[in-house]
C-alpha cells in the first residue's frame, strides 16, 4: 500500500509542476543535441507510462526467486531515462538498478532536476544516480576557496534540491576520479577523502549515504601495464585510505572499457574469451586479493564493494573503449561480459554480484535517427535480457544465461578478423613483489680502477616503485676483494647499507673497486624484498710483465704448439694481451700469426731450437717474453721379430712392430719382401693389428725369407732394420 501511496504522489507531482501524465517532458534540459534522456522520447514515454501504470506487486527475496543478488550501477552520458525504462522492461527481480544522470553541462555542478523521480517512479528497484563530476568540483574548490569537505555537503545541497531523494534510495556517483588519487600524486587522496566524507555526512543536513566512485580507468589494449600495476599495487597498500573509503562509499568501480577486439577472437573457445574478460573486467579486484597481507584492507573493502564499469557504448573507436562493430557483435560483446562478470562473482565466493555498464551512444555510422535509436535499443534491450537471465542460478557454468539462444547460436559468440585475445591482464592474478633492481647496464673495469655509479632501485612489475616500508638494503660481492663506496674516493667497505624510505621513488648510487680479475656477482638484498643482482667484470690493469704460455715446449717435425701472451698487472692478474710475435732463427718453423693474443708454432722437417719472442708497449715501456721450442726427431720404431706359420696348405707370415720402449705400434702400415730360395716370391703391403702386421701365400716347400722394406707410422721413424728370420718347408716325401 506504501508503494501504490508513493506512485500517486509522483502522478499529483505531474500535474502540480504543470505537466500533462500523458506526456511527460523526456529531453534534457540543457541546450544542444546532447545530453538528453532518451533518443527515442516518444516510445520511451510510451513504456515508461506503461511501466509505472502496471499493478505494484509483492517483490520477493531473490533467495525466492532462485536467483542471485545484483546491484546493478549504470554510468549514461545521455540517454538515461531511455536505458532505465528499457532495463526495467525486463529487469531482474533480485537485481537493485542504479542509473546515472548527468549534471547540467554549464559547470557540471548542478545536478539535472526533474529527472530523479523519473526513474525511482519505474519501481522500488529503481535508483537515480546524481553524477558528482570530479574535475567540475575541483574547479569550484579552486574558485570559492572553499574546502573538499565543503564541496561534498555543497552537491548535497543541490541534489536535493534537484530532487534526488536518498530517503528513497538515490545516491550520489562521483565520476571521473583521476589517475592522480591512484598515483598518489600531491593531495589527490586526501582531497578525493574529504570530498567523499562531506558526499556522505552532509554535515548533518541530510542522511548519511554512502554512494558510487567511478575511477578512470586504462585501456584493454595498451602495450604495457607494469607502471600502472605498480601504481595500483602502492595504492591497495594504503589501509587508512581503504578504511575512509569503506565508510563512505558503497561501489567501487574501476571504468573498464573494453576493446571488442579483444573478444571476438576467430576459433577462440568462450571459456578463454570469458577468463580473458574477467582478467580485464576484474583486475583490481584479482589485483586486491592476490597481495595477502600487503592489500588486505583493500581486499576487504573490494569483497564488499568492488564493482566494474563494463562497456555497453556503441560505437568508439576511444574514450569508451573500441566498439566500432555492428549492432549484433555489440549485443554478443555485452552479453559476453555479463555473462564473465556472473561467473566470476560465483567462483570468487561472493554472495551476490556487482557491476555495471558504461551507456554511451555515438552514431559513427552516421545512421538515421530512427534505424540508429532501434539498434542502440536492440543493444539495450540484450543487456537488459542478459542481467536478467544471468541471474538464473546455474552452478555448473555460473552466468550462462547472459548466452542464452540466438538465432545465430549463443549471444556470446561473434567474430572479427583481427581479433585476438590480450593476456597481458592475466599478470594481474598475481601480486608483484618489491624488488631490489641494478637498473644502470653492467660494466667492465680494470683491476684496481673504480667503476662508473652503479645505480639500484626500488622497483614493482619491473618499473620503479615506492616501498610500503622504509627498509635498509646491503650490497655485498661475491669477490673476497671487492670494495663499494657512496663516492667514487671512498672510503670503500667489502659492504654498503642504504636506507630506503616508504613511500618515494628510491634510487641510490655506489661504486665498486675490485684488485682481482674475475666476474664477481654484486647483490643487493633487504628485509621484504627480493634480492637484485649484477655482474661486474673485472679485467687485468696494464701489465708489469709478461710471459709466453707455454713457456718451452717440444713438438716433432709438423707438429704445432699454441703459444700466447699473458700480461700481468701489478696486483697480479694474469690476462690475455695483444703481441708482436716473432720466431728465431726462421728455418726451424713459421708462426700463423704476427700479431695477437696467440700464435701457432709449426714444425718444420727438420729437428731443431727455435725461440718465439712475444713483445707489447705499455705505458711505462716495451715488455717482451719468450718460450723455447724444441723440434725433436720422431721416436723410432722397429721390427720386433718375423715369424712363419703353414696352415691349410698356405704360408702366414707375421711382422712384430715395436716403439723404443717395446710396446706394440696399432697405426703403422708396412711394406715387406719374400724371398724363396732366395728369390722373390711376393710382395706385401698391410697395417698393423695389435702390433702386428700378417699376410699368406701358398706353402711350396722350400726356404722363406723375409726383408720388411718400408714402415710408415705417423710422427715415427723406422730404423730401417730387418731382424735375422729363416723358415724352410721341406719337401714331402714320396708315397711307397
Amino acid at each position: 500500500m506504501l508503494r501504490v501511496a508513493r506512485r500517486l504522489v509522483l502522478l499529483l507531482a505531474f500535474a502540480l509542476a504543470g505537466l500533462a501524465v500523458a506526456q511527460p517532458s523526456l529531453a534534457a534540459e540543457s541546450p544542444g543535441p546532447a545530453p538528453v534522456a532518451s533518443l527515442e522520447p516518444q516510445a520511451t514515454e510510451a513504456l515508461w507510462r506503461k511501466l509505472v501504470h502496471r499493478p505494484v506487486t509483492f517483490r520477493p527475496l531473490a533467495a525466492e526467486q532462485a536467483c542471485r543478488p545484483l546491484r546493478a550501477v549504470f554510468y549514461a552520458a545521455t540517454d538515461w531515462l531511455r536505458l532505465a525504462t528499457r532495463l526495467a522492461a525486463g529487469a531482474s527481480p533480485c537485481a537493485q538498478y542504479y542509473v546515472s544522470v548527468p549534471p547540467i553541462v554549464a559547470g557540471k555542478t548542478k545536478p539535472r532536476p526533474d529527472q530523479a523521480w523519473r526513474i525511482r517512479a519505474l519501481g522500488p528497484g529503481f535508483h537515480a544516480l546524481a553524477e558528482i563530476h570530479y574535475t567540475a568540483w575541483q574547479s569550484w574548490v579552486a574558485s570559492t576557496g572553499s574546502s573538499w569537505y565543503q564541496a561534498g555537503v555543497e552537491a548535497r545541497r543541490r541534489m536535493a534540491a534537484a530532487g534526488y531523494d536518498v530517503g528513497a534510495g538515490d545516491t550520489w556517483a562521483l565520476n571521473e576520479v583521476s589517475s592522480a588519487v591512484r598515483r598518489g600524486d600531491g593531495n589527490g587522496r586526501a582531497n578525493i577523502r574529504e570530498l567523499l566524507r562531506g558526499l556522505f555526512d552532509a554535515a548533518g543536513e541530510g542522511p548519511p549515504t554512502k554512494g558510487i566512485v567511478w575511477i578512470v580507468g586504462v585501456g584493454q589494449r595498451v602495450p604495457e601495464i607494469g607502471t600502472y600495476k605498480a601504481r595500483t599495487q602502492e595504492w591497495l597498500q594504503d589501509s587508512a585510505f581503504w578504511i575512509d573509503m569503506n565508510a563512505y562509499v558503497s561501489d567501487w568501480s574501476q571504468e573498464v572499457y573494453g576493446d571488442v577486439r579483444s573478444y571476438a577472437a576467430p576459433g577462440m573457445p568462450l571459456a578463454n574469451r570469458r577468463d580473458a574478460l574477467v582478467e580485464y573486467l576484474r583486475h583490481q579486484d584479482l589485483l586486491a586479493a592476490a597481495g595477502g597481507a600487503s592489500s588486505g584492507t583493500a581486499n576487504a573493502f573490494y569483497g564488499n564493494a568492488g564493482s566494474a564499469l563494463a562497456n555497453a557504448a556503441w560505437q568508439w573507436g576511444s574514450a569508451f573503449g573500441w566498439t566500432l562493430v555492428d549492432q549484433t557483435l555489440m549485443q554478443q560483446y555485452v552479453s559476453a561480459q555479463v555473462y564473465a562478470l556472473r561467473n566470476h562473482g560465483v567462483r570468487a565466493g561472493r554472495a551476490s554480484d556487482r557491476f555495471g555498464f558504461a551507456w554511451a551512444p555515438k552514431n559513427s555510422d552516421a545512421l538515421v535517427p530512427n534505424d540508429f535509436a532501434r539498434q542502440t535499443g536492440a543493444v539495450l534491450d540484450r543487456l537488459a535480457s542478459a542481467i536478467r537471465d544471468s541471474g538464473v542460478e546455474t552452478p555448473s557454468d555460473p552466468g550462462i544465461g547472459a548466452c542464452g539462444a540466438a538465432a545465430q547460436g549463443t549471444w556470446c559468440a561473434g567474430d572479427l578478423p583481427d581479433g585476438r585475445l590480450t593476456d597481458n591482464w592475466r599478470a594481474f592474478r598475481a601480486w608483484s613483489p618489491t624488488t631490489l633492481a641494478f637498473v644502470s647496464p653492467p660494466q667492465t673495469i680494470a683491476a684496481g680502477a673504480v667503476s662508473a655509479p652503479i645505480s639500484l632501485q626500488v622497483q614493482i612489475a619491473g618499473v620503479s616503485g615506492r616501498p610500503a616500508a622504509a627498509f635498509t638494503a646491503t650490497v655485498a660481492t661475491s669477490s673476497p676483494s671487492g670494495t663499494f663506496s657512496t663516492t667514487p674516493t671512498g672510503p670503500f667497505t667489502p659492504t654498503i647499507a642504504f636506507q630506503l624510505p616508504a613511500g618515494t621513488f628510491s634510487t641510490v648510487q655506489l661504486y665498486y673497486q675490485d684488485p682481482t680479475a674475475g666476474t664477481p656477482t654484486l647483490t643487493a638484498a633487504g628485509a621484504g624484498v627480493v634480492s637484485g643482482t649484477q655482474l661486474v667484470t673485472v679485467g687485468g690493469a696494464a701489465p708489469v710483465s709478461l710471459r709466453v704460455e707455454p713457456s718451452a715446449a717440444t713438438v716433432l717435425p709438423g707438429g704445432t704448439v699454441t703459444l700466447a701472451a699473458v700480461g700481468v698487472d701489478a696486483f697480479g692478474n694474469a690476462t690475455p694481451t695483444s703481441a708482436l710475435w716473432t720466431v728465431s732463427p726462421e728455418g726451424v718453423g713459421t708462426l700463423s700469426t704476427a700479431s695477437g693474443a696467440s700464435t701457432t708454432f709449426t714444425a718444420g722437417t727438420v729437428p731443431g731450437d727455435a725461440q718465439v719472442t712475444a713483445t707489447i708497449t705499455t705505458p711505462s715501456g716495451t715488455l717482451t717474453a719468450t718460450a723455447a721450442v724444441t723440434v725433436s726427431a720422431p721416436p723410432p720404431v722397429r721390427v720386433a721379430a718375423v715369424r712363419y706359420g703353414v696352415a691349410r696348405k698356405r704360408l702366414h707370415v707375421y711382422v712384430t712392430v715395436v716403439d723404443a720402449r717395446g710396446r706394440r705400434v696399432r697405426d703403422a702400415r708396412v711394406t715387406v719382401a719374400l724371398y724363396r730360395n732366395d728369390k722373390l716370391y711376393a710382395r706385401a703391403v698391410g697395417p698393423t693389428t695389435s702390433g702386428r702386421m700378417t699376410f699368406s701365400r701358398p706353402a711350396s716347400w722350400g726356404t722363406y725369407r723375409t726383408k720388411v722394406t718400408r714402415i710408415v707410422a705417423a710422427s715415427r721413424t723406422w730404423d730401417g732394420v730387418t731382424p735375422a728370420n729363416r723358415f724352410t718347408k721341406l719337401r714331402p716325401k714320396p708315397k711307397r
